[in-house]
């Protein structure tokens, strides 16, 4: 073998100059650049059975037109390279890297050893991946996920190396799935699926903590449950102690800590209680004194409860019934429909069967357990893919050997002049025609030939069908793999014949014809189980078609025999798995014999007047099954499928007395009073007076106080009956003997203004809470304060959506500004200015643009205060929405 260096050599007979240097050659001659040599022996580098000797053996004149050859083809690929390269650098000069790296690639396909060109072009992928990267760094700060992505799927496949691009991508697609959780939230939020929705904000808020839509949805959801299931205004803890309290009274002192009205149905009796209730929330404490004393509240208002007596009359008098219709997604309406009678026993639904909807008519509470029932059983079934292998071989061996004599012989007269062949049937002769007869009316038929049979006959045949089958769970798939064979019927009618009429008897033949399957057919019916399981119940026949029979022999009716072979089992199986079902084996052997009679018995010679057929068939079908399970059944969780009831006579979606009682006592105490309590009087009126929020709640004769202080109540001229009292709730003092009354202990007064200015908390509100805007228009949002003397040196960030919204300034009120804008957030730092006036104002003002239509919210995102010890911010309005038209 030679080098193709020293081919270029023997090729150019005339002088030459070869110094090397991996990048030129130079040679005296023809004077070309050193990259037309370079791509010349690349060019023959291929060739390496060419040997030194064959290229001297060429004329002097055939090597130089080869040279030639070689090397202008050599010269205008390399003037391609050049340009592809050439085009590569002004695209990199210009930083258009994308468009680089596609002409140093198409550099790179016509060169491929070109080292240089190997660096530019990864040097090239480096600078556009990082130029990707960068931009999708961008889009991803706007929210904008899908071009962020397409940016991070490009910087991947140029530059897979780097670890960023990879946890860019990440980011990436879990707030692209984030954003999907939020809208799927919205939906349910829409359809009224309050709980599902529920659980998709939270997972939104899990995979992208900053997501404020879900964290509004979040609370705004919070608040609806709330407001729909609490009967109060107030959700602090409260404590109460009453001793033989008036009932009414009772429901008085507890409807001003909740911070509502209530009123009492005519039948409601004013008995006696005595209870002692320490730290527990409003509604279980209102709940428990209505259960102990057989009550029930409905809201009559906003802010107005109605007490009434829990019987069926008052039930059916002041409750309200709710009309729902329930679209179903997997479930059956008419199966459905007999869960929901049964569960709440519902007695008015309609089954809207071409909707697939069941219609309600009941309670709230009733209607709420319905919506949670059918969610958890309304789940799409199960389904599994069979993949199947029916494999169907008959053996068939035919064997025939032996002698094969004429079976018939034949005398027979005819007349003359008879020119026919003999036949079975009577011919008719005159009597002179017998008289006549002679040796050539006389016909005789004799054995005349002799058939030597040697045959046999070896044939194998093969029926493989591979189907793919997909079933849903519980239900059954078949398929048969075969042929339709035709078969004759017959019907016979016969008409009775009339003596009336001397008609006598007939017969009538209606024949038809019915196509029977042949081949094998299979059914299957799967259970899915939950652990990906399943149970298979399968059955599968296989039908052969056979050899003819004769049925009637005049009119001769001949029919084939059919053979059937049926396995039928149920199995558990994995997913997944192969199951092979054989052993479907039909053997069929046949051995005829033709011979002459009587000659066949003489020993030894006997063969020779016999014909031999042997038949052997072999039938066997093989089935080999594969579930494998496509989808399964989705289970809820289990805080979904366990759903609180209610009781016997009520149904409710909560329990009857929540968990967070921590002591509950009825009936006369037994404990003596605590120290510094005295009894109270019953009240003039029913009044509203919501309690300060942030501690539990005490109740005294002279008001209500936070922590369980007591109220400093005027001590009554004469001892009044014993009625509700109030201690701390940390501590129970002895009792007076005797019950006596004792002036309560007056709570430490404070003056007025003692509290420190500096010390007061900062509140600020963002107004109005809506506004409308035109697309394109700018509009204004408010951030106010209720007392602009408390207002300090503090720090407000606001977000909002900036496909939507532009933030155009900030224009200060009663604080000065500084603004540090940001995608969809804006930084306020608020610096109060001089001595501010007393009473409420607007802090500052920011103005913004209206960018798409739609409903978009504005909120303080974070708040605090950054200068003063011990200050603290209390946000009373955290949003705005905007509503772009």
């Amino acid at each position: 073998m030679i080098s193709p260096l020293w081919v270029i050599r023997f090729l150019l007979p005339f002088p030459y100059n070869f110094p090397y240097n991996s990048r030129s050659f130079t040679f005296f001659g023809p004077c070309l650049c050193g990259r037309v040599l370079v791509s010349a022996v690349k060019a023959l580098q291929p060739h390496k059975g060419v040997t030194m000797r064959h290229l001297t053996s060429l004329p002097p004149s055939l090597r130089r037109g080869l040279a030639i050859s070689v090397m202008v083809t050599s010269l205008s690929v390399w003037g391609c390279t050049m340009a592809e390269v050439r085009t590569g650098d002004r695209f990199a000069a210009q930083g258009q890297w994308d468009q680089a790296v596609d002409a140093y690639r198409q550099a790179a396909k016509k060169d491929r050893f070109d080292q240089d060109i190997q660096k530019r072009l990864e040097e090239a992928k480096i600078r556009a991946a990082e130029q990707h990267y960068t931009a999708g760094r961008k889009f991803l700060e706007e929210n904008r996920l899908g071009d962020a992505l397409y940016e991070f799927k490009l910087a991947l496949g140029l530059d897979p190396s780097r670890a960023e691009h990879h946890a860019a991508m990440g980011d990436a697609l879990r707030l692209k799935r984030a954003q999907e959780e939020l809208q799927a939230a919205d939906r349910l939020h829409s359809l009224g699926r309050l709980d599902e929705a529920m659980d998709a904000y939270e997972r939104a808020v899990e995979l992208d903590p900053n997501l404020t839509n879900a964290l509004d949805g979040i609370t705004k959801l919070a608040a609806e449950q709330r407001a729909a299931k609490s009967l109060g205004a107030s959700t602090q803890p409260i404590t109460l102690r009453f001793q033989n309290a008036k009932l009414r009274e009772v429901f008085e002192i507890l409807a001003r800590a909740g911070g509502i009205n209530v009123l009492f149905d005519k039948d409601v009796r004013d008995d006696p209680i005595t209870i002692f209730i320490k730290d527990t929330p409003f509604d279980d404490a209102l709940n428990l004194i209505l259960t102990l004393n057989g009550l029930m509240a409905k809201r009559a208002g906003p802010e107005t409860v109605l007490i009434m007596p829990n019987t069926k009359p008052k039930q059916d008098q002041y409750q309200d019934l709710m009309i729902r219709t329930f679209y179903l997604s997997n479930a059956k309406a008419k199966d459905m429909v007999n869960l929901v009678r049964t569960m709440l026993d519902t007695k008015k639904v309609y089954v809207n069967e071409p909707l697939n909807a069941l219609v309600v008519r009941d309670t709230p509470a009733k209607l709420m357990l319905a919506e949670r029932i059918i969610l958890a059983n309304d789940r799409r079934e199960a389904e599994v893919e069979l993949d199947l292998e029916v494999l169907e071989v008959n053996r068939t061996k035919t064997l025939e050997y032996g002698l094969k004599y004429a079976k018939s012989a034949g005398f027979g007269v005819v007349p003359p002049g008879f020119t026919g062949g003999a036949t079975s049937s009577g011919l008719t002769f005159t009597y002179a025609q017998l008289t006549d007869l002679g040796p050539e009316n006389y016909i005789l038929t004799l054995p005349s030939s002799v058939i030597l049979d040697f045959f046999k006959q070896e044939s194998d045949a093969k029926t493989l069908a591979s189907p793919k089958l997909r079933v849903i769970n519980g239900k059954q798939a078949s398929i048969n793999v075969g042929d339709k064979q035709p078969i004759l019927l017959s019907t016979t009618n016969v008409l009775p014949g009339q003596a009336a009429t001397g008609a006598v008897p007939t017969t009538s033949t209606v024949t038809s014809i019915e196509f029977k399957d042949t081949g094998i057919k299979l059914s299957v019916e799967p259970t899915i189980h939950l652990v990906d399981e399943l149970t298979l119940k399968i059955k599968i026949e296989v039908t052969r078609i056979g050899d003819q029979v004769t049925l009637q022999t005049s009119p001769e009716i001949k029919q084939f025999r059919f053979g059937t072979r049926t396995a039928e089992t149920v199995l558990n199986m994995k997913n997944d798995e192969t199951v092979i079902l054989g052993g479907l084996i039909q053997d069929e052997d046949r051995k005829s014999f033709q011979s002459v009679p009587w000659l066949d018995d003489i020993p030894l010679i006997g063969k020779l007047f016999r014909s031999t057929k042997t038949e052997t068939i072999t039938t066997e079908v093989v089935l080999t099954i594969t579930p494998r399970i496509v989808r399964n059944v989705t289970t809820p969780t289990v805080e979904a499928q366990s759903i609180w009831s209610g009781t016997e006579t009520a149904y409710d979606t909560t329990p009857l007395f929540a968990p967070k009682v921590t002591s509950v006592s009825t009936g006369t105490l037994s404990k003596p009073l605590p120290e510094g309590a005295a009894p109270a009087g019953p009240l003039s009126a029913i009044g509203k007076a919501p309690a300060a929020a942030g501690a539990p709640v005490a109740f005294a004769p002279g008001g209500i106080v936070p922590g369980g202080a007591p109220v400093p109540a005027p001590a009554p001229a004469t001892p009044a009956p014993p009625g509700p009292s109030v201690a701390p709730p940390s501590a129970v003092a002895p009792a007076i003997p005797g019950g006596a009354p004792t002036p309560p202990v007056p709570a430490a007064k404070s003056e007025p203004g003692q509290q420190s200015a500096s010390l007061a908390p900062v509140t600020l509100a963002i107004r109005p809470v809506e506004v409308s805007a035109l697309l394109g228009q700018e509009f204004r949002v408010d951030l106010t304060t209720e007392q602009l003397a408390s207002l300090a040196e503090s720090v407000v960030t606001l977000t909002f959506d900036p496909q939507a919204l532009e933030f155009r300034r900030a224009e200060p009120g009663a604080a000065a500004v500084s603004v540090t804008p940001g995608p969809g957030r804006v930084s306020l730092s608020l610096k109060p200015q001089g001595t501010a006036p007393a009473g409420g104002g607007v802090v500052a003002s920011l103005i913004f643009q209206a960018k798409n239509r739609g409903e978009f919210p504005v909120m303080i995102q974070q708040a605090s205060v950054t200068s003063g010890a011990g200050r603290t911010m209390s946000i009373t309005t955290a949003r705005t929405l905007v509503r772009a038209k």
